[in-house]
């Protein structure tokens, strides 16, 4: 039987854009994780944003619950919605730079568009736009903005930090289908130019959002001018001495201005044995040659002083450069299907419990080693924060083993929260552990909002435990 809305949804958009097919609903019924698929009930790609807002609207008036999609690329479990009957909002069609203003260094985008096509055009242009580290080629920026916590975290995230501070507007279409644009383009006769409102920062609201508020359609971020010249480093340390590389990393990371693009950590999974050396790996960028060399004259003076038990690059420091600085960046998907587990941690915190957190994987995965393997464990300096983060990888034709990564995956993460971390990559189950570990207050506040802007609660219900 047809889905309800597919003669009125094909008036919007034309039947080539949407379908309730098996086939088109299976294949919107996962994204890249072990978790179990939820089948929507028809699948639509709008090409506009008053497409979009048409489809909104219907939905509304016949109380249909929506599932919004980007690139698909959370690792986390897929939105539920009310299977067999959501409308999955495919916004991929959506991919056009709207303006491009080199003088007051902005691109506004539409949210299809994935983060490496935008960093391409914009790099051509002679500038810098932070997107997201990895997968850039499949990660879209409506996913790396409502997706993650603080807007997702470009490729020079250790100097710069998360994307929330580069995201200057928005365009929404909100549960009623209403539009609206916030930051300074709230006022009709102002240009997209900055964050700054005029009154409260509604851009806020929509960034790591899960589109419970609404479907972002279109954004405005910073740019900046692209620093031309760069290099890539790495020292190892014995695995007794993880204490001395993380006073490395964070000696490193502490120097004004900030020296790297990207300052890393890599030592081995909780199911390696042990034995496998640290190795601090780093990019550094630079308008000027001399910029970047000065920039690895100061780095090297660092280890020498406050480290000088490190061993200096090695082979296998150094392919963990090609692995995680270069190929990360550029594509993940030849590593096959991740299963990862990340929390941010201010940095007086993030040594103990990357100790406490290594050694409660190492309990929980005995005897799973070659089955559910988490291979590497690692610090990623954000700021003057660290995100611990372990990969592993799993074989979603081995059921139990399926089961076990999830089982991992989400007491890893509620562990790690319950010491003080935060969420990076959100999705259905992973929001879930989160929302165990917010202030009842907070909990209430996000009730309150969504009931007031969704009555109906058609948009991407039943995340972060609502209804």
């Amino acid at each position: 039987m047809p889905h309800k809305l597919l003669s009125a949804i094909t008036e919007i958009v034309g039947s080539k854009y949407v379908s309730d097919s098996d086939f088109a609903t299976f294949a919107y019924s996962n994204n890249s994780s072990q978790y179990p698929s939820r089948v929507p009930g028809i699948v639509v790609r709008p090409g506009t944003t008053e497409e979009v807002s048409r489809i909104v609207k219907l939905a509304n008036q016949e109380k249909v619950s929506i599932v919004p999609r980007g690139g698909a690329c959370s690792y986390g479990g897929w939105p539920e919605g009310e299977p067999g009957k959501s409308i999955c909002i495919d916004i991929t069609r959506m991919r056009r730079i709207l303006d491009f203003n080199p003088v007051t260094k902005t691109v506004t985008v539409e949210a299809g568009m994935t983060g490496s096509e935008l960093e391409t055009r914009m790099r051509a242009e002679g500038f810098c736009v932070h997107t997201i580290f990895s997968p850039s080629d499949s990660v879209t920026v409506g996913g790396m903005i409502c997706g993650e916590s603080g807007g997702a975290a470009g490729r020079d995230f250790s100097s710069e930090g998360m994307d929330w501070l580069f995201t200057w507007g928005l365009k929404v279409v909100l549960p009623n289908g209403d539009i609206i644009q916030t930051g300074s383009g709230i006022n009709p006769q102002a240009k997209n130019h900055s964050r700054v409102s005029s009154g409260p920062d509604l851009t806020g609201l929509f960034i790591g959002s899960m589109g419970i508020f609404g479907i972002v359609t279109e954004a405005t971020l910073q740019l900046f001018h692209l620093q031309p010249h760069e290099a890539v480093g790495s020292v190892a340390f014995d695995y007794a001495l993880l204490d001395d590389a993380h006073r490395a990393m964070a000696a490193i990371d502490d120097h004004e201005p900030k020296l790297c693009a990207i300052l890393a950590m890599f030592g081995p999974g909780p199911v390696i044995p042990e034995g496998q050396d640290w190795a601090l790996i780093y990019r550094v960028t630079g308008f000027t040659q001399d910029e970047v060399d000065r920039k690895l004259g100061t780095i090297s003076r660092i280890l020498k002083e406050v480290a000088p038990s490190n061993k200096g690059p090695t082979e296998a420091s150094e392919r963990m450069v090609r692995t995680y600085i270069t190929q990360m960046h550029d594509s993940a998907h030849g590593f096959g299907m991740w299963f990862m587990i990340e929390s941010l941690f201010p940095r007086d915190e993030s040594l103990k419990n990357l100790k406490a957190s290594y050694e409660w994987l190492k309990r929980e995965l005995a005897g799973w080693e070659h089955r559910s393997p988490i291979f590497n464990s690692s610090l990623f300096a954000q700021l003057d924060g660290d995100v611990i983060s372990y990969h592993g990888m799993v074989n979603l034709t081995d059921e139990e083993a399926r089961q076990k990564a999830m089982e991992v995956q989400k007491g890893a993460l509620d562990m790690l929260l319950s010491q003080g971390g935060s969420v990076i990559v959100l999705s259905k189950d992973l929001c879930d552990v989160a929302a165990d570990h917010f202030r009842p207050e907070c909990s209430a506040m996000l009730r309150t909002l969504k009931a007031s802007l969704d009555p109906n609660n058609i948009m991407n219900p039943h995340i972060f435990k609502l209804p």
